[in-house]
């Protein structure tokens, strides 16, 4: 984020609106919001900043699906209600253009968007400790503010760097470290290495503060757990094995939601003990434009009806689904309103999966996180005997399709790690997770991504669509693609910093 962007977001968020006294829900937190604007004083003031600007606008999130293997186009949609997210979809090299070449910024927002998340973050870590409040009120506000920042910056040293790899992070460049609301033209980027260990720093520290404090928060706030979870898909994400495994020994013990007692419902709930946060604006579930929230109109991925729908689930992920009978994740996470031809789409935009907030984390991916690391360590019966018990939570009746469903017990380490992997995918499609996870397995786990692009056209006024070809895109598991290019906003104003190197144009075969 440049400085001209810096002053101009400190003007606008430190000069913040004092939205409520207190913070019991999201629907209080937004019904409750006055329009006065006020000097942040007390730890309700800075809550309320934190937490409308970085806990509530996730908008990008669910742009990153349209580039995995999730995600499909409607082919009797016409091109021009699939141009907007087509450079995403197709992994353009300049994903900052529509399908008809016009400027979309919206689909490289996100270093703005992280870098005002960490300026917000810092703002309260700088100034948190003297605001007016308890001890405890405190505490807990500034650990927010460090589980802020690490969150951002895992996100974005995973869009505009490289994989973390041990024998060269130190080398490789990722993304500028900012830990204070100070101005500058011109920064560099830090390691890859040097970003992962602030990232460990800010959340062992949140885990310190949280731990420090005795209040207790709705699960619109992160805790002490969600801190350690994140800390774990840190671990992960390096590869760190025993790291994961001591990360997630307490969080893996505990007891998974049991789904196969409540398919069709509603999973992320208030009273399910395995969601640990939740978070992301309740508008971003339905197709529209917040503008009180600054949230552009989210794809028509998420309408229901197949002449409106652009884009849905992909046969290649419901396959993954039907491999066992009476998976609850399909019935819980997907939907197809009318059937037949109709496509299938994420249930959590239909009012389906969530009664909370977009996003959340939950248990089972610390059960997931430990099985794979279980799997890398060589560990196979540990990690058979932690996903019989996640999968006897997922699928009705697994015991009787335990044999053909999970690796014997003689396959190897890589087989094991795989289906744990695979198993990730299901648990948390349309989480935005399955586009990082795909960066850091295809070295061990490649997998060539293809999507087709149908180009329809109707008439005016007529539903009536007519095909006139297609195109056929790929993505190779060694594609620089998998790393973004900085906004071009960015590189004009900040000359000296380095690009980590030019996408690919994508190729239609």
């Amino acid at each position: 984020m440049n400085s001209i962007n810096i002053y101009k977001y400190l003007k606008s968020t430190l000069v913040l609106l004092l939205l409520c006294a207190s913070l019991t829900s999201c629907s209080d937190f937004l019904n409750e919001e006055d329009k006065d604007l006020v000097i942040p004083e007390s730890v309700t003031q800075y809550e309320a900043m934190l937490h409308k600007e970085t806990f509530l606008d996730v908008s990008w999130f669910y742009m990153s699906d349209l580039m995995t293997d999730d995600i499909t186009e409607n082919p009797s949609a016409t091109t021009s209600a699939k141009n907007t997210y087509k450079s995403l979809y197709t992994w353009k090299r300049d994903v900052e253009r529509d399908g008809e070449g016009e400027v979309i910024t919206a689909t490289n927002s996100m270093w703005q968007k992280l870098y005002s998340d960490i300026l917000v973050a810092n703002y309260v870590i700088e100034n948190g400790p003297k605001a007016t409040g308890t001890d405890d009120e405190r505490n807990y506000l500034v650990a927010e503010a460090y589980f802020v920042r690490a969150r951002a910056y895992l996100e974005l040293v995973n869009i505009y760097a490289p994989v973390y790899d041990a024998a060269t992070a130190s080398s490789t460049a990722g993304v500028p470290l900012r830990l204070d609301t100070g101005v500058s033209n011109n920064y560099s980027r830090a390691s890859v290495a040097s970003v992962y260990a602030q990232i460990e720093k800010d959340l062992k520290e949140a885990i310190n503060l949280f731990g420090k404090t005795a209040a207790k928060k709705s699960l619109w706030h992160p805790n002490a757990d969600a801190a350690q979870l994140l800390l774990s898909r840190t671990y992960l994400y390096k590869g760190e094995w025993q790291n994961v495994l001591d990360a997630t020994e307490q969080l893996a013990s505990r007891q998974l939601y049991d789904l196969t007692r409540r398919p069709n419902s509603p999973m992320i709930v208030e009273t399910n003990t395995e969601v640990l946060h939740s978070y992301g604006s309740p508008a971003l579930l339905y197709p529209g434009t917040d503008e009180s929230l600054g949230i552009m109109e989210i794809p028509s991925i998420y309408q229901t009806e197949l002449t409106t729908c652009t884009y849905g689930a992909s046969e290649d992920l419901l396959s993954k689904f039907a491999l066992a009978s009476n998976d609850c994740r399909k019935y819980t996470w997907v939907i197809n309103p009318q059937g037949g031809t109709s496509m299938t789409v994420p249930a959590k935009w239909h009012g389906q999966f969530t009664q909370i907030g977009a996003y959340s984390y939950r248990l089972a991916e610390a059960y997931l996180n430990r099985a794979e690391a279980l799997a890398a360590l060589d560990k196979l019966g540990d990690a058979q005997t932690l996903m019989i018990k996640y999968l006897s939570s997922r699928i009705a009746n697994f015991s009787s399709q335990r044999a053909t469903y999970m690796p014997s017990a003689s396959a190897s380490e890589l087989e094991w790690r795989k289906f744990v992997v695979d198993q990730r995918r299901l648990e948390f499609c349309f989480e935005n997770m399955r586009w990082f996870d795909l960066r850091r397995i295809n070295s061990w786990y490649p997998h060539t991504l293809t999507h087709t692009f149908t180009l329809a056209s109707s008439a005016s006024g007529s539903t009536n669509v007519t095909v006139q070809g297609t195109e056929r895109y790929t993505l190779l598991p060694s594609s620089p693609n998998y790393v973004f290019e900085l906004p071009e906003a960015e590189t004009q104003i900040n000359t000296t910093i380095v690009p980590y190197g030019k996408r690919e144009e994508t190729i239609n075969e």
